[in-house]
């Protein structure tokens, strides 16, 4: 980096940049609408099923039950568009409210009948099969909901997690909640229920022979109908921590004291506690979180952890972070394994509690505690919603582990991520190798051989960031070799161990970091998009460019000082706002340096980050994430007048010619598998994100990639440069906000920086000069001061 240091800036759009969503789309009905017959027998078939769910509905209503009957309409492979659901939803609406409750499975939607009214008028609707043509098509099958379960391998009595059914009426819910939990503790079973989230409510059977249950309570006839609204049973999750430690022989560490009168962040360490030694007693914070008395505590995990927050960079003399030091908060959420398991459920609640407790003075949070078990494709764990609802609820931010597999002392594929690492508001972060012996199995910074890897539930990137966490080998007889990076262990001693347990806290450390050096107020997605957007993979790597960020994320982060700062012959652009249903933005305008032409094309490499908060619905499966947005950059040829007195045409400028030179097919393939300059091995990335709606997205682009016919189509020193984002909403949040009168929005924070490869452009004073022309409010990001490294 050039010695000038240049502060990256916030830019505001203008109040021309909100454009109105206008109506459109296309007329034409999709392939799949079946022909005359077909659609007459599927649809009497469907009007068979509702007969005999009407009979159903019917002794509901004589026995005077508040139980809605719950049955699935499972769509075809074709019919996943929101365009497609919608119809379905229509076709199979009730009354007045949204009857559709969620999500059963994938592509199963879940759907509740609360009278014979409600038959009779689907029936109807089925009935008059032409008009409802593309519903009925687009069904596979319909069928009376019943239980999710799963069982233990073992036959003995274990913890199992009970879900009720969402049925979208608080009221309700809590009436079942209640009737369900008394009749359970009539038939003499333990019963525990916690709060997940204000609506995420889950029970906990207290050691229970699952099929007990099923035989004597689901599967009898005179069962209380209050069963029938349970959702799923599963084993209740353990969780875990894993510490190997071994003694290092050389010299103790230098103690690091803070510096009078300097203001600190705190990370707080959700662990197994913290053992007050010399090196870490001057970071503890006087103020603690204990959910166990102290002969319960093993603090080796929780010690460990801290020491990599605050001596990471000192114990292996490297420049890894650049934090100047955090203080440490110390929040024993985890008993001693070998006195007392912990259950999800008394897990969430220590967690809850602790930050909760002390939300307004920590901010950044530290969680290298995991589950057994994998994620699922058919939706987003309870461990994942409660620490996404907490960090919503208390404006925080936790770094959580990715997990850790044992697959390759068998030589087997990595396992993926743990359930709980699939939350969508934390920064989840995997392992590489930070050094290398000869037996080893990793290459240094290569993934370690024990990290998780992604993807997450519908596709969605986990872990987004990587940092050091160890390496290991087997030995003949099937053992792990340790080589571990070095904290402390509870006596003081530099130990080493391995583990995404211990990358984590690095990235922990540098999120506290960022904040401590900023003079703003605390904001997660600021900090998440910062940490993303610096991220970026070693020229080591050896996985293929396309299996990267499945199995790294985004790479690995920079220090704080090459994150905070810029150099002249680049700029960093922040624009941090909130999207509407309903409006987008279109920056006509956007302020590409013209420096930047070169023999009459435009050069330069752009790297574009985007981080949102979608709305989230634990209800809704692996459509858990209800609201995208996306994001284009490019070229336009001209801005023209549109006719806002027809019909449909709301925004009054448009523009001709516009290119997304985000797109992978832009780029030559040839020219970018040949390049090998530090760009093309560490920061490019072009991924299609589609129709997912990923929370978070980035794009790196060398414009000198571009292939000749599109650089003359796209490049050229006349084109005008835009920026465009747009909300997209999934249909069950459309149709909830419309009855609840609300309007769906989603906070964003968009990064973007424009480099001149070659470093001799004056890119940020241009770009500067060009946001006073275009009349864009800025302004630098606030620094506490010039930042310091410590060596």
């Amino acid at each position: 980096m050039a010695d000038e240091r240049l502060p990256i800036k916030f830019f505001d759009k203008r109040e021309v940049d909100k454009m109105r969503v206008e109506g459109g789309g296309s007329k034409k009905p999709p392939k799949f609408i079946l022909s005359e017959n077909e659609l007459y027998v599927k649809a009497r078939a469907y009007e068979n099923t509702f007969e005999a769910f009407l009979d159903i509905v019917s002794k509901k209503e004589q026995n005077q039950s508040v139980v809605p009957f719950v049955f699935t309409a499972k769509l075809i492979k074709d019919a996943k568009a929101k365009t497609h659901r919608s119809k379905v939803s229509s076709l199979l609406r009730a009354g007045n409210d949204n009857n559709v409750l969620g999500l059963a499975g994938v592509d199963e939607l879940l759907i509740k009948l609360e009278d014979s009214r409600d038959v009779h008028k689907i029936i109807e609707r089925l009935q008059d099969a032409d008009n409802n043509a593309h519903a009925i098509s687009a069904i596979e099958s319909i069928q009376e909901f019943s239980p999710k379960i799963y069982k233990e391998a073992s036959k003995e009595k274990n913890d199992y997690k009970v879900k009720l059914i969402d049925f979208q009426n608080e009221d309700l819910n809590a009436y079942i909640r209640s009737k369900f939990e008394s009749y359970i503790e009539r038939k003499n079973f333990k019963v525990k229920k916690t709060y997940y989230t204000p609506e995420h409510v889950v029970f906990n059977l207290k050691s229970i022979e699952i099929d007990e249950f099923i035989n004597t309570q689901l599967d009898s006839i005179e069962r209380n109908d209050i069963l029938e609204a349970i959702f799923s049973i599963e084993p209740m999750p353990k969780f875990s921590v894993s510490l190997d430690m071994f003694d290092e022989e050389e010299e103790d560490v230098k103690i690091i004291k803070p510096v009078s009168g300097k203001k600190y962040a705190t990370v707080g360490i959700l662990d197994s506690g913290i053992q007050d030694i010399p090196q870490l007693k001057p970071w503890i914070v006087s103020e603690n979180y204990t959910a166990y008395p102290e002969q319960y505590k093993n603090k080796g995990h929780g010690t460990f952890v801290s020491g990599v927050v605050a001596y990471g960079d000192a114990l292996e003399n490297k420049q890894w972070v650049g934090t100047e030091g955090v203080k440490l908060l110390d929040a024993c959420v985890f008993p001693d394994e070998a006195i007392e398991k912990i259950s999800e459920d008394e897990l969430v609640n220590n967690i809850k509690a602790a930050v909760r407790l002390y939300k307004d003075s920590v901010k950044v949070w530290n969680l290298s505690i995991s589950g057994a078990e994998e994620v699922r494709d058919d939706g987003f764990s309870d461990f994942a919603v409660a620490i996404d609802d907490l960090q919503d609820e208390c404006n925080v931010l936790i770094c959580k582990s990715a997990g850790n597999c044992r697959n390759f002392i068998t030589g087997k594929p990595k396992g993926r991520i743990h359930r709980g690492a699939d939350s969508v508001r934390s920064i989840v972060v995997g392992s590489l190798a930070h050094a290398k012996v000869p037996t080893d199995l990793a290459d240094i910074d290569n993934i370690s051989p024990f990290s998780r890897v992604g993807r997450g539930p519908s596709y969605i990137i986990k872990p987004e960031l990587v940092h050091y966490g160890g390496n290991a080998s087997v030995s003949p007889r099937g053992k792990i070799i340790k080589n571990g990076v070095k904290s402390f262990g509870i006596d003081g001693s530099i130990t080493t161990a391995i583990g995404t347990s211990f990358s984590t806290p690095r990235v922990a450390s540098l999120a506290a970091g960022l904040y401590q050096e900023m003079d703003e107020e605390f904001d997660p997605l600021l900090i998440k998009a910062l940490m993303v957007h610096s991220a970026s993979y070693s020229e080591n790597l050896k996985i293929p460019m396309d299996e990267r960020v499945d199995q790294v994320g985004f790479g690995k982060p920079k220090s704080v000082r090459e994150i905070l700062y810029n150099s002249p012959n680049e700029i960093t652009l922040i624009l941090r706002d909130e999207m509407l249903k309903g409006e987008y933005l279109d920056i006509m305008e956007f302020p590409m340096p013209e420096s930047l032409i070169e023999n009459g094309f435009y050069t330069g490499q752009i790297v574009l980050t985007l981080v949102y908060n979608p709305i989230i619905i634990p209800s809704q499966g692996a459509e858990y994430c209800q609201s995208d947005i996306e994001v284009k950059m490019g070229t336009f040829d001209n801005k023209f007048d549109r006719d806002t007195t027809r019909q449909m045409i709301l925004n009054p400028v448009g523009k001709n010619g516009a290119k997304n030179v985000l797109l992978e097919t832009n780029y030559s393939k040839k020219t970018m598998k040949a390049k090998t300059d530090d760009f093309a091995l560490k920061e490019r990335l072009l991924i299609q994100y589609g129709e997912k709606y990923y929370p978070v997205k980035k794009y790196a682009v060398d414009l000198a990639d571009m292939t000749e016919s599109n650089r003359i189509k796209f490049l050229t020193s006349d084109k005008k440069w835009y920026l465009f984002l747009n909300g997209l909403y999934r249909d069950h949040i459309e149709k909830k906000a419309q009855l609840e009168g609300q309007v769906p929005r989603q906070k964003f924070c968009l990064i973007v920086t424009i480099r001149d490869p070659k470093g001799n452009k004056p890119v940020y004073d241009e770009v500067n000069h060009k946001l006073d022309e275009f009349n864009f409010t800025h302004n630098n990001l606030k620094l506490q001061t010039d930042v310091h490294v410590r060596y």
